[in-house]
């Protein structure tokens, strides 16, 4: 975050540029393009508060009246051109264009074979292009080639034309697939696929037929003729996905409801990664050949369907009327296990299994029963339509277990792939030769049926096993979930936390009616480092929030009354890391409000809350109970601004909301948002003070928690310009002051560690202690002194001038004697520095060990950043221990190794990691089993980055590329590191 400007105004602070977002125009946030679009959308939008359950209805209402009328046309007027050539060869289209022996079944076969050949390229498109704009542009070339079907006279002109229509309509299905899932959530995308995929195209192509029956024979053209002009003149809507029907306001929450899929919106680059892992999942394959085998039978319905019914017998009028029902069968089949599917969404495989049925029985009745039997033989024919109902709902498995926006697209075109296959298949299983009765084609149709119901049984196992695994990690990490989860964009075998729809493993969500399960015991000795070593999430701090009515957070009865004296809610961390304060023990400190003022200011719930922040929060913050800066300064000023009051009630129930308890996932929004506007308020009013301060320190804490993203650093520099305004001489109370020197700590610390992470020019700005508060002793935060911390800082603001000065044409002697001297101060002062235990902790704690870690990894980075800079004379002549690369790295393992996980150690290990000295084969796999340890335990995403740019530092060196460990320093400036 840059300064503001010289008026004396306070004015919002700017979007300091990275690695996965920067500055663009007027301080738009821009996310990563690996990031769904989703999530900067969300960042880049102004926070509402949450929806209810009728604002929520009335939102799916809107989006279902614009948004299935323009999809349903889309699939619908393409199935029509399809299943129009089957119509049309009741009026003659075989005998005009002079089709013999198995030339009409190979023009029913070679639009499914186009389609095979354009999907690649269609699929390809449609991830990078606009998907409904790319839709509409098809649909208008496959009314284009309908257009000229009418010109055809001959077998080579109607094959022509139905490849390249094939090859237009390959992106319907997959596109309207990805457009779905961009609206709605798992529950509600089955219903939706039977509204939009509904074989209606029987129903309104029968129509036609019937009207077009009716054509005078001495008209111009041929009857056939006028059905293919009729269905290629319909032109479809130009932009399908276009949301303009939306108030900004609701397109946040139609994005924002989606979270819980986990599958995102859409990003429009192509990632070979998601690529690869589409074709080698499994589940794609198994719904491949689904695919193919539920499609044989409508290959050979739609083109031989009324050919089958002329064949009893009927008129080709008389005909064209009875295909009517067969579409009437297929949509209501779509409709009914759609709508089971969705209330029974996870046991969406054996609904598919079940539907797959009553296709069966119409085959066999087709096949039994004598030709005779004219009633028998159009039951079982209608029969046979609703095997649409299995093939829709399977379409929704591949939506809701397919996350990465690319690795849908590629699955979809692959599904796709595969419907197309088994349509070019299913015409040959009626031979010209076995007409009427068509025996080959029915026998295959039995045949199918059954394959599908073994490969949905096989997809049911293996998503079982799956979910078991993932429920089994799920409970190791015991990590929680983030809204933005949602759009990262990445892939359901690369989040955590997705579970594959279908009935198996544990429920993932606690019931918000169930009083028995209020809170559960938890360990927050386990998620200190959450609370200590703050990391990184997304959020802008300056974001405005127009709509701020109170959301009825407290009407359900299981989040009223709580009882914050019980076990339960109150855990006690054990080990040295935490001392924890009983209910005694607060209700003595003399700073807090009187029980009554907190009953009359806060609701139920968020006195619960509060509770929760002072006996189980605030003692994890701190390795003292007598240094606690959360506890003895941030929550007695909550009271008196109720901002900062919304932060800590935010984080209170964030954290349990990352413990697993679901249920406060509206009260950590609610909350969030007031406190932003807050911010937001005092920053246009000009009028900044501590508290104001304090809030964004609580919002970057939220954040930090929250997530894996890197906004943090937004929230920090806009606290130290605002630090900066707020003067310590206008603090009469020895409160304000100790409160300022806390702040300033927190957000200098962090300034100066994530510095460390990176290689980047870092001299615009760079914040530090005053003199009066260089103290040697170490501090129970972060581990080691601020002394020890300003040495850093200087290691990095000297690598930065040294890196400058070097890359010039002629270096000024003078300059790099400088630098010689400066770096010889900076070695000596860590050599000889003695970092002093606090008063009140044991010596026998890890703190020491902790403190002399960070000195020594001070000492390695000093060696790897400024190796450039020769050692000069003096420092050899000096009696201070000297420590060889490899003697510093032993060192620091040897101590690493008797400490217990901790994120205070990521910073040594991360140094460790990426040294330029390079580390053995025994060495890379003790710094590799530190950080996945730490990412099992605390499972935070500094840790995880951290532990990737490790990886791709080895990488690069292994494979000797240019760069080394420096070149992955360049993106790490957001990973914190203190």
């Amino acid at each position: 975050m840059s300064n503001p400007a010289s008026d004396d105004k306070v004015t919002a602070p700017e979007v300091q540029a990275s690695d996965t977002r920067s500055q663009k125009g007027d301080e738009k946030l821009v996310v990563t393009e690996n990031a769904d679009k989703a999530a900067g959308f969300l960042l880049n939008t102004e926070g509402y508060a949450e929806l209810t359950p009728e604002a929520e209805k009335r939102l799916k209402r809107k989006i279902d009246w614009f948004m299935i009328p323009m999809l349903f046309l889309v699939a619908t007027l393409g199935a029509v051109d399809k299943v129009a050539l089957g119509t049309s060869a009741l009026y003659g289209l075989r005998t005009d264009n002079n089709l013999v022996g198995q030339q009409y079944s190979w023009l029913g076969s070679i639009l499914s074979l186009g389609a095979i050949v354009g999907m690649p390229l269609s699929s390809y498109l449609i991830q990078r292009l606009p998907s409904a704009k790319y839709l509409s542009a098809c649909s208008m070339g496959w009314s284009a080639m309908a257009l000229l079907m009418p010109a055809c006279t001959n077998f080579a002109g109607l094959a022509t034309l139905r490849f390249l229509m094939g090859a237009f309509e390959a992106i319907i299905v997959p596109g309207i697939s990805l457009i779905i899932a961009g609206f709605y959530t798992k529950e509600e995308q089955p219903p939706r696929n039977a509204l939009v995929f509904a074989a209606a195209s029987s129903v309104i192509n029968g129509f036609l037929s019937w009207a077009i029956g009716h054509i005078p024979t001495t008209a111009p053209l041929h009857i056939w003729q006028y059905l293919f002009l009729l269905t290629g003149s319909i032109f479809l809507p130009n932009d399908p996905m276009n949301a303009i029907f939306l108030s900004k306001e609701q397109k946040y929450h139609a994005v924002q409801r989606l979270a819980k899929n986990k599958t995102g919106i859409v990003n429009k680059k192509f990632k070979m990664d998601q690529a690869k892992e589409a074709f080698l999942d499994p589940k794609t394959w198994i719904l491949f050949f689904f695919n193919i085998a539920i499609n044989i039978p409508n290959g050979g319905l739609t083109t031989f369907g009324g050919l089958i019914i002329s064949g009893l017998g009927f008129s080709g009028v008389d005909a064209s009327l009875l295909t009517m029902p067969s579409g009437v069968m297929s949509t209501l089949a779509s409709f009914i296990f759609s709508l089971i599917a969705a209330k029974w969404h996870n046991r969406r495989c054996l609904v598919t299994i079940i539907a797959c049925c009553i296709p069966i029985i119409g085959s066999i009745v087709v096949y039994s029963l004598p030709r005779t039997n004219l009633g028998g033989q159009m039951v079982g024919l209608y029969l046979l339509y609703t095997y649409f109902g299995p093939y829709v709902v399977g379409i929704s498995l591949a939506q809701a277990n397919t996350a990465g926006h690319t690795k849908k697209t590629v699955v979809f075109a692959i599904l796709y792939i595969g419907y197309a296959v088994g349509n070019l298949i299913g015409p040959q299983t009626f031979r010209a030769s076995q007409a009427p009765e068509y025996i080959g084609g029915f026998t295959a149709m039995i045949v199918c049926y059954c394959v599908c119901i073994g490969l949905m049984g096989l997809y049911w196992a293996l998503a079982v096993r799956q979910n078991k695994r993932i429920d089994a990690r799920a409970a190791e990490l015991n990590s929680g979930d983030d809204l933005l989860d949602g759009f990262t964009d990445l892939t359901d075998q690369q989040q955590e936390g997705f579970r594959y729809t279908t009935k198996s493993g544990q429920k993932h969500e606690t019931s918000r009616s169930d009083p028995g399960r209020l809170y559960e015991p938890v360990d927050l000795g386990s998620y200190i480092g959450e609370w200590i070593f703050l990391n990184f999430t997304e959020d802008d701090f300056h974001q405005s929030i127009d709509n701020q009515d109170e959301v009825d957070a407290n009407s359900s009865a299981d989040r009223e009354e709580l009882p914050v004296n019980s076990g339960s809610l109150i855990p006690v961390p054990s080990g040295t890391m935490s001392t924890a304060l009983d209910s005694e023990d607060i209700e003595q400190l003399c700073f807090m409000p009187p029980g009554s003022f907190i009953s009359s200011t806060l609701s139920s719930v968020d006195s619960n809350l509060f509770s929760y922040f002072v006996l189980s929060i605030c003692p994890s913050c701190s390795l003292s109970p007598s240094q606690n800066p959360y506890l003895f300064y941030l929550t007695p000023m909550s009271f008196e601004y109720p901002v900062l009051r919304s932060a800590l009630l935010a984080a209170s129930a964030n954290q349990l909301r990352l413990l697993g308890d679901r249920r406060f996932e509206r009260d950590a929004w609610s909350h969030k948002a007031k406190a932003i506007r807050g911010v937001q308020e005092a920053i246009d009013s000009g009028v900044v003070d501590v508290g104001v301060v304090a809030t964004i320190l609580m919002l970057c804490f939220y954040d930090i928690s929250d997530g894996c993203n890197p906004s943090w650093v937004t929230h920090l520099r806009g606290g130290m310009v605002l630090l900066d305004r707020v003067s310590e001489a206008e603090s009469s109370q020895t409160r304000d002051r100790n409160l300022l020197s806390f702040l300033r700590m927190y957000f200098v610390a962090h300034d100066i560690m994530s510095r460390t992470a990176c290689d980047e020019d870092i001299l615009n700005h760079t914040y530090q202690w005053t003199e009066d508060t260089d103290i040697d002793e170490i501090d129970v935060l972060m581990g080691c002194s601020r002394r020890l911390m300003n040495l850093v800082r200087e290691i990095s603001v000297l690598a930065g001038l040294a890196k400058t000065v070097l890359e010039q044409d002629e270096t000024p002697q003078e300059h790099t004697a400088t630098l010689q001297a400066s770096r010889d101060f900076v070695e000596q002062s860590l050599q000889t520095l003695e970092q002093a235990l606090p008063a009140d902790m044991a010596p026998a704690s890890d703190l020491p060990r902790i403190a002399e870690t960070k000195r020594l990894a001070a000492l390695l980075y000093l060696k790897d950043r400024l190796d450039i800079l020769p050692v000069t004379d003096f420092m050899n002549s000096q009696d201070s221990p000297k420590f060889s690369p490899s003697e510093l790295i032993t060192s620091i393992i040897v101590l690493i190794r008797h400490l217990p996980d901790s994120p205070t150690l990521l910073w040594p290990l991360y140094v460790l990691g990426t040294t330029n000295f390079g580390l053995d084969e025994e060495q890379r796999r003790f710094v590799h089993d530190r950080l996945t340890a730490l990412q099992k335990v605390r499972n935070l995403g500094s840790v995880r980055r951290a532990r990737l740019a490790v990886e791709k530092t080895w990488i690069r060196m292994d494979m000797d590329l240019e760069g080394g460990p420096k070149k992955h320093k360049k993106s790490g400036y957001l990973i914190s590191l203190a």
